[in-house]
């Protein structure tokens, strides 16, 4: 028996839909029953699932401010899931996307009278190398900066977010993901899993570090699922969340689960130490720079690597979330399942 999907009066735009954590919006605000309006710079591959789903798309460059209250014309709220991940990415670029067009979109929604928005930022605001073995909670003072361009950027964009709330009246709740997974992620895990497998006929992989710095993950199915939960819950406005799972595994640890997966059997790795690699990561930035082309090898990537990634979830259930996903091995099986059956390991 098939269970009718529930209706809502009520309209959503999602912002960076045709993105990982985007597109996963689109997809859990339909099955929630909202009217679903979703935006960015392309579909990409997506054209055809969001008129499967019945949601209007609308192509925007939310960096440019002229004409975002026709975007928002009959939205009563905003996912905002629209960023630029990669570490390449020139710091402009960055900016614009993660900072500029978040003045833009906020102040739309206050000229448009769309009040409510939940905005997704990262765990990585917190910066990564103070915290040794410490989950890090919402109030945790930020001993050290954010590490590379894309975290500053998203703890700017928070910035913007604060400012219309306590200045214009924008009923903002902010969201913090460690790193999320899911099928068709085609960035941050899925380099990860690409990297193990480029490796499968070498008689060790290579790991960056030590491999026992703890890492942070969430399935991306609980990150849009929080976003629906924060515009449901009124208690949220104004407030940060994390969002990660309950797992608890070294980079060494989840590395072995990879192997396991792919290969049947667990491959042995041996440690590049991350000191060794930094300024080979510095060289190989700057000649692909040069060449328009992207870097096999980033120091941003270097330093998250070497560095504890807990985020403390207690907070967004107390508020009575519950993580649907609370163990990445399942999900990050799944996931695996998918990227072999879809062929995106093929190298």
């Amino acid at each position: 028996m098939t269970m009718a999907t529930p209706s809502r009066d009520q309209k959503i735009l999602i912002t960076g839909a045709a993105g990982f954590a985007g597109h996963h919006a689109v997809m859990e605000a339909v099955k929630a029953g909202f009217s679903v309006r979703a935006t960015d710079v392309s579909s990409r591959y997506y054209s055809a699932m969001f008129e499967g789903l019945g949601v209007e798309f609308m192509r925007f460059d939310l960096t440019k401010r002229e004409g975002l209250e026709t975007l928002l014309d009959g939205v009563d709220g905003v996912f905002h899931a629209a960023g630029i991940h990669d570490y390449s990415t020139p710091r402009e670029l960055m900016v614009a996307v993660n900072v500029d067009a978040v003045e833009n979109i906020c102040d739309a929604c206050i000229s448009a009278g769309t009040e409510r928005f939940i905005h997704l930022s990262s765990a990585g605001v917190y910066g990564y190398d103070w915290h040794d073995k410490i989950p890090v909670k919402e109030d945790a003072p930020k001993v050290t900066p954010p590490l590379n361009a894309y975290n500053e950027t998203k703890w700017a964009g928070e910035q913007v977010v604060h400012r219309f709330a306590s200045e214009k009246g924008l009923k903002a709740t902010i969201l913090r993901p460690g790193a999320i997974y899911g099928v068709r992620s085609d960035y941050g895990i899925h380099n990860a899993v690409k990297h193990v497998y480029s490796e499968r006929d070498k008689a060790r992989i290579m790991m960056l570090g030590t491999g026992d710095h703890v890492e942070g993950f969430v399935h991306v199915e609980d990150v849009c699922r929080a976003m629906i939960y924060a515009f449901d819950h009124d208690a949220m406005i104004g407030e940060a969340y994390n969002i990660a799972d309950d797992s608890r595994l070294t980079t060494a640890e989840f590395f072995n689960f990879i192997s396991r997966e792919l290969f049947g059997a667990e491959k042995p790795f041996f440690n590049v130490p991350i000191g060794v690699l930094i300024p080979v990561a510095a060289v190989s930035q700057f000649f692909a720079k040069r060449l328009g082309k992207k870097s096999k090898l980033e120091k941003d990537t270097l330093h998250y690597m070497s560095c504890d990634r807990i985020w403390d979830n207690t907070k967004i259930k107390e508020a009575g979330f519950e993580l649907k996903h609370p163990d990445v091995l399942p999900g990050m099986k799944e996931t695996l399942d998918w990227y072999k059956d879809n062929g995106w390991l093929q190298m």
